[in-house]
């Protein structure tokens, strides 16, 4: 079987599988992309009015990583668990322009110069990889940090896949947005490689990967406007 489907141009089977489905055949469809992206800069620009430090322009962030994806055919190296290539943009970038605008937020919490790290670097388009490492990085301070940002509400889950320290002498960050409700928690690695094993669960939205679920009592808003006490004296 092997020797027949070598004969007919795949070394492997799901390759085979892929071509006699045409399921390798992959096209965007950048209308809807588009509207993707009036959709995301409208969010985030409501999300960064609240944030308490001035960040950039949302419609920039926007404008220049959807040219940098589309120009260098990025959006083929985005995995997609069998979702749209559309759909997969949309879940990538709102991820990618959270960690940016809330980028002067996290180095004011913690006192850090951060620059983007890691191999999906949109500055370096020509050698973009989606991987997991960490989003941004302080040498100078030995910080590492991931933003994790959620978009629906409920329970906030970290993959334990998540806090495997890359590096013994550095800090390591993961920054939890929630931006469906306005708040965030910045949690240390390294308090979470304490935690007990049972609190750690197969997660079956995540092709069950093990997760730890945060308690909401470690979550606060970003800004003041969004509590009840502003109200309450304002």
């Amino acid at each position: 079987m092997r020797d027949y489907r070598k004969a007919l141009g795949f070394s492997n089977a799901s390759a085979t599988k892929d071509y006699m489905s045409a399921k390798d055949i992959k096209l965007v469809n950048w209308e809807l992309v588009l509207l993707y992206n009036s959709r995301l800069i409208d969010t985030f620009s409501k999300i960064q009015s609240t944030i308490p430090i001035e960040t950039q322009s949302v419609e920039k962030i926007v404008n220049d990583a959807y040219f940098t994806i589309r120009n260098n055919d990025l959006l083929m190296q985005l995995s997609n668990h069998g979702r749209g290539l559309e759909s997969v943009y949309f879940s990538w970038m709102q991820g990618y322009i959270a960690a940016v605008i809330f980028k002067p937020f996290i180095e004011e919490q913690l006192g850090c110069v951060l620059h983007q790290n890691g191999a999906d670097d949109l500055n370096n388009p020509q050698l973009f990889a989606k991987k997991s490492d960490p989003d941004f990085v302080d040498h100078d301070r030995k910080i590492f940090v991931e933003v994790q940002a959620g978009f629906k509400g409920g329970k906030i889950d970290i993959k334990r896949s998540k806090i495997n320290p890359k590096l013994p002498d550095y800090e390591y960050y993961i920054v939890c947005l929630d931006c469906f409700n306005g708040q965030y928690c910045i949690l240390s690695v390294r308090d979470l490689l304490t935690l007990p094993e049972t609190v750690w669960y197969n997660n079956p939205l995540w092709e069950g990967a093990l997760c730890y679920t945060i308690d909401e009592s470690e979550m606060k808003p970003w800004s003041q406007t969004n509590t009840i006490e502003y109200f309450m004296h304002s």
